[in-house]
This record gives C-alpha cells, structure tokens and sequence, in this order.
C-alpha cells in the first residue's frame, strides 16, 4: 500500500477530534464536525460565485478519493451471471473474454462456475471519517458473507457491517481492524446541509454504475420531498444526474464538494437511467449514522397513535377551516399518547410550535425525537386547538410509531343499510359486549356511501362523537344535522368507522344528504 495515495488526498489531523466531537454533540453528525479535515470542505468562493460553472473538475478531483466501490458476495452455490442480465444497451461492450474474467458467461455456466461464490451485489459508498466508516445503502449489503471496499486507485479492503437502518435504506461499513489498513487516515468527505438545497442547484452524483469503477455525472435538484413509497420517512431529494444500478449508496455532492444524499433509487420504465433519481437527504442521514456509529443501531421517538390523512370533507366535518394536521383514529393503550390524554378523533397540528400541514409529517417528526424527551403537541378538538404536553417514548420492536391507518380516507355519502350488532357479530369484528356500534350491511353502488369508500361489514361506532348503538340513533343524529341550528355550521358528520379492527374516521357530506 502506497502511503502517498492517502496523504495527497487527506490531511490526518483532527481526524480523531471529529469522532470525539460527534459523541460530544450527543450522536449529531454534522458538517460542523467532520469539516475541520475532510476532502469535501474545500475553499471554492470563486465557484458559490458562478451560475454555471466552467468546470466541476476540481471538486471531482478533491472529493473523488472518499468514494469507494462496494463488492457484496454470499456463500450460496448459484450461476454465474449470464448474458441477459446485461441491461441491453451495454452488451455490445461484454465480449466472451469479458465474462470469463468477470463472471459473466454467455450461454449454459458449467459446473465450476456453478460451484463458484455468487455476487449477490455491487454498489457504491463513501467515507465519513478518517476511521474507516463507510456509508451505503442497506439494500446494497443485504445479508452479505462478505463485503469488500475498492478504492479509486483499486486497493481492496474487506468491511465489516457495523448497523444498518432500513426504514431509510442506510447502512454503516467499516474497514476490517486486520485488513492491512495503511499508516495514513482514510481520506472522508462532510456532511452538507440538505435543506439549504433549492431546485435547480447543480449537483454531482458519483459512484460505480455497472461496475465500471468510479463514474461522475452532474445534474441539478429536480424536487424536493418526494414520497417514493419506499418506507415510513421518505424525504427524497429528487436529482436528474444520471444514476444506474451500482450507483446505490454513492454521494451526491453540492458544489461545496459536502454531500447533500445518499444515492438510494431511481425511476426508470428500462432499468437504466431516465433522468428521475432519488437520494436520502443528508440531514436525514446524519442523524441516522451518527446513532449507528455510537450505537449501531437506530433508536427512534413513538408517541403510539394511528393517523389518517385529513380531507376536506373530513375538515368540514371536524369544524375545521382547512384540511391539515393528521387525525388520530385510534390511541393506543399505555402509550406516550395516552398518557398525556390524546384521544380518537384529536387532529395533531403542530408538534413543538412546528405546523403539521400533511399527515407523513409527523411520523418523521416524531422519529426525530429522543426517548424521554418532552414535547408540546397541539391538537384540534371540539372546535379549538389546545395544547397537551408529552414525553415521547422508544419506538417498541413492533415498530408502532405514528402510522397511517391502512384504510380509505375517502367519506361515505348516505346510501347503506345498518343492522344492530349481535353477540356473534360483535365477536366477529373482535368488540366488547359494552362497545357501542352498527353494522353496514349493505351499500347502494349508486350512493355516496359506495363512492367514498364505506363497505359492507364496516361498523359505525360514533357520529359526531356520539355512540351509536342501533339504526335508529343513526337516523335520529342525521335527522338533528339536517335540521341544522345556530351553533351548528357543520357541512359534514365525522363517523368513527371500525373495519377489520381498524378504526378510521369518514365524514357524511350534508350537502348531499
């Protein structure tokens, strides 16, 4: 190992001060204190100058060191990779020589092969300390037997898995103590700010698309905030840079040279790029591998409640002037939400003086939160917001944070026959003898009900706060709303509606009544 292949790219001093100012800050990882050494704090005025710059050759340059290749291999006897596992537009590049030196055989692999250790993966990642630690994406390690790290100028080391988060699809690697690690630190680069990013900022995406080796590409920051359905947080950073599979785990650089994402996703009809990327955001991130670092593990704030997304017609039914917060449908019993009096029916709006607009706002919000931390959650009940005090709680192993309620949100309309509960049916719909409710037995294809969302075997348990215990109550609540009165501007019933052990709140549009 060349010790000059480090020291042209890292200078060792403070490295060990930053590791120890991370613990310091309480397991925050930020661009503060991993600044001082690293590769990617470079001094660019001239380039936060310019709206185009001429060249991104000098950040590449310093920045390129602190990215790695990432080779994931199991144990399990499979085939070598055969040719149609080529994306198409590159297999006029793979020659029958190629594949005997990578592993890619064209036609039946024969028995040698088979026998052969498979390459369940390849990605990319990138140092965040002189130390050795590497971030990537959880989805790149997988259940790995063995991982191994390739620098630019090609020295492999061997990593071991220190944590792994998959709620955000991050993992963190070390280099292995015995794998030969040279005399000099390992060149790393910063964490930037992410929500100092804006659309059209010029990024730099870099990484290992295909195993080719270190590859970069530029672009700008399409979109913000984006909500892919990959899990329970998601915050995307949307980038058009191009980024192919290999890709996964790679940084994504502002013109700072601090990285801004983790290069996580992308979307694509062909598998290749088509323009649309998605990367964790850095603020995001660093918190995540900060508590993997110190901990290895991920701990996470629960405060213990079902929401669903408040609709308009919902709003109108809860009194609301607009549609925002998340509408609690159901507390569950011992937790940090029960204990401060939250209930079924509370619409969480602000959390710390934060506004909550939309409903997976808050999940995050609360995730962020320490365990035993207290917190101001206001919510609107009853016509007016008031504020409940709370101390959030661990997140259990269940994973019971603050979750939409898998339901339609949609409100029913007028339109269904209801029949009162008997023992064998409150049985069936898992309800105490005490518990209030009426069946949905029937709904007209035609009606509201049908379009909003209500379906047979749906229980109605309260309208408008209020028990219902037979078709009558239902008739005689709807009967009062329609007559209307002074101190009723309602345009909606809010009804608690209890679907296969689930509880979500629906409104019944007057207007349509």
């Amino acid at each position: 190992m060349s010790k000059q292949k480090f020291t042209k790219s890292v200078t060792a001093v403070a490295a060990l001060g930053a590791v120890a100012a991370l613990g310091a800050a309480g397991g925050v990882l930020s661009s503060k204190n991993l600044a001082a050494s690293s590769v990617g704090t470079p001094s660019v005025a001239a380039l936060e100058s310019r709206s185009l710059p001429g060249s991104f050759s000098e950040i590449i340059e310093r920045v390129g060191p602190a990215v790695v290749s990432i080779r994931v291999t199991g144990s399990a006897p499979q085939s070598a990779a055969g040719a149609d596992e080529i994306p198409e537009p590159f297999k006029r590049f793979f020659s029958e020589e190629f594949g005997k030196r990578f592993g890619y055989r064209f036609g039946t692999p024969d028995r040698q092969q088979r026998r052969a250790p498979r390459v369940q993966g390849m990605g990319s990642g990138f140092f965040v300390d002189a130390d050795g630690h590497i971030v990537t994406n959880n989805h790149v390690v997988g259940n790995a037997d063995k991982i191994e790290v390739m620098l630019k100028g090609g020295d492999t080391f061997e990593a071991e898995l220190v944590g792994r988060d998959p709620k955000t699809d991050l993992a963190l690697l070390r280099v292995k103590a015995d794998g030969n690690i040279p005399d000099e630190k390992f060149p790393y680069v910063a964490f930037g700010d992410s929500d100092a990013s804006k659309i059209g900022d010029w990024v730099i995406a870099m990484g290992s698309p295909f195993g080719l080796g270190q590859t970069a590409t530029t672009g700008i920051v399409s979109a913000r905030g984006r909500d892919i359905g990959a899990g329970p947080y998601d915050d995307f950073l949307q980038i058009d840079a191009p980024i192919n599979k290999g890709n996964s785990g790679g940084p994504t650089f502002n013109v700072r040279g601090e990285v801004i994402g983790v290069n996580t996703a992308i979307l694509s009809p062909t598998g290749v790029s088509a323009g649309i990327g998605f990367a964790v955001p850095s603020n995001m991130a660093k918190n995540v591998i900060a508590q993997l670092i110190k901990n290895g593990s991920v701990s996470r704030g629960w405060l213990g409640v079902n929401i669903q997304t408040v609709t308009p017609d919902l709003a109108a039914g809860l009194g609301m002037a607009k549609p925002e917060g998340a509408l609690v449908s159901a507390v569950n019993d011992g937790s940090p939400a029960a204990r401060a009096g939250l209930r079924s029916g509370d619409v969480i709006v602000a959390v710390n003086g934060e506004r909550i607009e939309t409903l997976r706002e808050l999940p995050r919000y609360i995730a962020n939160l320490a365990a035993g931390q207290d917190a101001k959650m206001t919510v609107f009940r009853g016509g007016s917001e008031r504020t409940l005090a709370v101390t959030i709680g661990a997140m259990p192993r269940a994973d019971k944070v603050a979750a939409a309620a898998p339901s339609k949100t949609d409100a029913p309309r007028f339109g269904m026959k209801l029949a009162a509960l008997d023992d064998a049916a409150r049985a069936r719909f898992g309800l105490g003898r005490d518990d209030a409710g009426v069946v949905v037995t029937a709904v007209d294809p035609d009606g509201i009900a049908a379009e909003k969302g209500v379906r047979p075997g749906d229980v109605i348990r309260r309208i408008s706060g209020q028990n219902v215990s037979s078709p009558a109550d239902v008739a005689r609540i709807l009967e009062k709303a329609l007559a209307g009165g002074k101190n009723d501007q309602r345009k909606a019933l809010l009804v608690l509606v209890n679907r296969k052990g689930n509880d979500l709140y629906v409104a019944l549009p007057l207007r349509d009544a």
